[in-house]
């Protein structure tokens, strides 16, 4: 592949293109004679402060600070990296490029402009072999039973990969060669003890797995011999340089402009299911990809919705999977129902039944996660007794914990009250005293020193002036991206927690923290905000960005310092694995330095990994 794409190339995909028309493919915007207005994508606002200049060709937010060109608007919107836009935008004017993903030497290995081409040809030998093979009657069969006809086969991708060891593998050259290579970086091709190649997928109905994109990032395999208990059910693509599982979700690349007319998206599990809902005119149908739901699931579906509907299955572990998804979806500020199914009914099974009627009948009687929370607590404690009622206060005030705003939280504890009989207010101490009591102790000695220094941290000070001016955007943010538990100084971590968390005067919900904390809270309410003149010219979100990104990297350092530690008192297989956790965490830290945009999924791997414990 050639190498990377010339000044003058770039500059003809920005010529050929307006960036009004761009943006207004995106959001709505409003034209008065030469002003170009929009409610800002990239935060919430009641009232345009969103400017785009087609003089310039560059659009400003004079509300959050964000601007730029084309280029660094469609980085933004759909988070990808600057390669990626390119591609986009230069599809968009009809412009042919290549560009070589690969950041080291030429030996690194394919990019993944190679990847999507190896799955992309891939998931066509598959269609065809499903078509024409004698071989594939059994999938065609299947497919047939389960009411997917050959329209659908196509629109979805679906093919059959046959039983050989070689499908893929013998027809890619040798095994020095880009196409071997490809496929192997592909995660199409498996090695046996000998370190010969063969074909990962064998036997196998197969769904071709695209990115919100459309890109062919991966595949799910679904295996025919159901009777062979040596095998999985199913077998996805391994994560490669392209594919994520957690950051995959299936048909949102076809959802994703239903979802933004809506403003809503429905979640089912399952690929079968997905396609299902489609076919039944329910096209803002995505599912979860061969893994439990996860926050960066979470994160991508907030770019596109305002409210996610979750579908769930009737059962324990489907309610409990719900709530858990319900708790994620909460945490990044969206409107979240729950919808169940019949016993024994999943969308697939429903819809061919009973017809898309029914299925539309669910979804309109979904209920709110607190609603949900409290049915499913009423079947499980007697609210009468005093244990069972200490069970669920606990239980609803930990999923109105998720809420990341005010309204929100308000919302849900109202509803909660309402339900468990008991004050609104004294739910809200509750909250408020489980919240404090999970901040409050130290943190453990590999996140933060175990004596206070006798400087307070200088990024925790200065973030904690700047939530002191008292924007919620920025409370938002540190929500969103900062656990309390990485801030070193107890003090600084109380009053941002307080700033970030609590409503009302500072200094009545510091009532209980000690005279040093409070005397620093009324320094910090009292101070002018020149306090952080070093990052003013940046625009204070920006300015609160880097304050978090340098409290995550000295996070990290501190980790990667333990890490060496601990490494020359291990040896054989635990020695290695700590030596590769030292490897990622300095290519981690090497990322962070590179600005918010890179770091966004850097940090939302790390956050997931806290949540999960």
């Amino acid at each position: 592949m050639a190498g990377m794409v010339s000044k003058e190339t770039i500059d003809q995909i920005r010529n050929a293109l307006d960036i009004a028309d761009v943006i207004g493919s995106y959001v709505q915007i409003k034209r008065a004679g030469s002003s170009i207005k929009a409610l800002c994508p990239f935060h919430k606002e009641k009232t345009p402060s969103f400017h785009v200049n087609p003089a310039r060709q560059a659009f400003h937010c004079f509300g959050c600070g964000v601007g730029g060109d084309v280029f660094k608007f469609v980085m933004l919107y759909d988070h990808v990296d600057f390669p990626t836009a390119l591609r986009m935008l230069a599809a968009r004017a009809g412009i042919a490029i290549q560009i070589d993903d690969r950041r080291a030497g030429p030996n690194d290995g394919p990019g993944k402009d190679e990847i999507f081409a190896a799955n992309e040809e891939a998931s066509k030998r598959y269609q065809q072999e499903l078509l024409r093979s004698p071989a594939a009657a059994a999938a065609r069969d299947y497919l047939k039973k389960r009411a997917l006809d050959v329209a659908a086969w196509a629109e979805w991708g679906i093919g059959y990969a046959p039983e050989g060891w070689d499908f893929l593998s013998g027809a890619a050259g040798p095994r020095g060669g880009p196409k071997m290579k490809a496929l192997e970086a592909a995660g199409l091709l498996s090695a046996n003890e000998k370190g010969s190649l063969y074909d990962r997928f064998r036997g196998r109905v197969m769904f071709t797995i695209r990115d919100e994109l459309g890109r062919a990032v991966g595949f799910s395999g679904r295996v025919l011999k159901t009777d062979d208990k040596s095998v999985g059910k199913y077998v996805n693509t391994p994560e490669t340089p392209a594919f994520r599982k957690s950051r995959v979700l299936f048909a949102l690349d076809k959802a994703k402009r239903e979802i933004l007319d809506r403003r809503q998206a429905l979640l089912v599990e399952g690929q079968i299911d997905c396609i299902r809902c489609h076919l039944g005119g329910f096209k803002h149908a995505v599912a979860s990809q061969g893994t439990a739901f996860t926050g960066e699931h979470a994160t991508l579906l907030k770019r596109y919705a305002d409210h996610v509907v979750v579908v769930l299955d009737a059962d324990a572990a489907g309610r409990k999977a719900a709530l858990r998804s319900a708790e994620l979806l909460i945490a990044e500020g969206l409107a979240v129902s729950l919808a169940a199914l019949p016993a024994g009914e999943d969308p697939d099974s429903l819809i061919l039944k009973k017809g898309p009627e029914a299925f539309a009948a669910v979804l309109k009687n979904a209920q709110t996660p607190m609603g949900f929370l409290l049915g499913t607590l009423r079947e499980q404690e007697d609210f009468r007794t005093q244990e069972g009622l200490l069970r669920a206060t606990r239980a609803a005030t930990e999923l109105a914990g998720h809420a990341q705003g005010a309204v929100q939280t308000e919302q849900m504890l109202r509803e909660a009250a309402a339900g468990l009989g008991v004050g609104y207010d004294a739910l809200r101490r509750d909250l408020k005293a489980a919240v404090r009591q999970k901040f409050r102790p130290a943190p453990p000695e590999s996140e933060a020193p175990a004596v206070r220094p006798a400087a307070r941290p200088v990024e925790e000070m200065e973030l904690a002036t700047l939530l002191g001016a008292g924007d919620p955007e920025l409370a938002g943010l540190v929500r969103r991206w900062l656990p309390y538990p990485l801030i070193a100084d107890p003090d600084c971590r109380a009053i941002i927690h307080a700033l970030a968390e609590e409503e009302g005067d500072l200094m009545g919900v510091l009532d209980d923290e000690s005279d040093a904390c409070r005397a620093l809270a009324a320094q910090i309410v009292n101070a002018p905000q020149k306090a952080v003149s070093t990052e003013a010219d940046l625009g204070v979100a920006k300015a609160a960005q880097d304050l978090i990104l340098r409290i995550w990297q000295r996070h990290l350092a501190g980790r990667r310092e333990e890490l060496s530690r601990r490494v020359k008192e291990q040896d054989g297989p635990k020695r290695q694995e700590t030596m590769h956790e030292i490897a990622e965490l300095l290519l981690d830290l090497n990322k962070l330095k590179r600005g918010w945009v890179q770091a966004e999924p850097i940090l939302d791997l790390y956050l997931q990994k806290r949540a999960d414990g």
